[in-house]
């Protein structure tokens, strides 16, 4: 396994989370030469730095921000194998609670910067045979969330967009996946209630929350040259019956 993504270069997005730091140290660990973005979790950034990725800090919510990143990062690197689109924000409220702020700097971070990162770094991508694109999307992207219209529509536009891409960017040997990673511990699950937490553990057929590790390591595998001719699917691990 210490060479299975050997030759890779791979940037994923939202580095610092559960998911993102679980996938970056399976990727370096795999011979992969891994680049993240983050934006305020500098004591972790630096670890994930010391375990061999490559940092950057970038608000995702400010084109100018991600416009300076793009520059530096196409100026050193002429391809990309892999781009993750794993950061997200949140800002819950009710929707007559709801402000127009919190609305659009959801959908900037979760919905707009995928798009913008993806038609951006597009040529790196191409320099590649095949080159892979994955989401993380959410169960909320298809069947709401109460409290969370705001990442509701964007992960169901980041579905949505996945889907899309896969047909438009399949002929250019370009695949592009979704992932659900289900139900996790995390920063983001930090704010909900302990009500709403046992009630997804009840939800779910095996009694547990989603495993950072566990969806890392898949992630990994459709990183890796034994997939390629998988695309416009949208891989679930649930915490919820089947």
């Amino acid at each position: 396994m210490k060479l299975f993504l050997s030759g890779k270069k791979i940037l994923i997005t939202g580095g610092t989370s559960a998911l993102g730091e679980a996938f970056i140290r399976r990727a370096v660990a795999c011979g992969a030469e891994v680049h993240f973005t983050y934006l305020t979790a500098e004591a972790k950034a630096l670890e994930l730095e010391t375990a061999g990725a490559k940092k950057h800090t970038v608000d995702l919510s400010d084109k100018d921000k991600i416009d300076a990143f793009l520059k530096s990062f196409v100026a050193k690197n002429a391809s990309l194998d892999v781009l993750i689109h794993n950061a997200a924000a949140t800002a819950d409220a009710m929707i007559e609670n709801m402000s127009e702020e919190a609305w659009e700097k959801v959908l900037a971070v979760d919905l707009k910067a995928p798009f913008y990162l993806t038609q951006k770094l597009l040529p790196l991508l191409l320099a590649v045979r095949p080159a892979k694109i994955f989401t993380i999307v959410s169960r909320a992207g298809s069947e709401g969330l109460m409290g969370a219209a705001n990442y509701a529509a964007a992960k169901g536009g980041l579905i949505a967009m996945t889907k899309t891409l896969a047909r438009e960017l399949g002929r250019k040997q370009i695949l592009v996946n979704a992932i659900n990673p289900g139900f996790m511990m995390s920063r983001m699950t930090e704010k909900i209630s302990k009500k709403a937490m046992q009630n997804a553990l009840e939800r779910s057929p095996l009694r547990t929350y989603s495993d950072p590790e566990e969806v890392a390591a898949f992630l990994v595998y459709l990183s890796s040259n034994l997939v390629r001719q998988v695309t416009g699917q949208v891989f679930h691990f649930e915490s919820r019956p089947l």
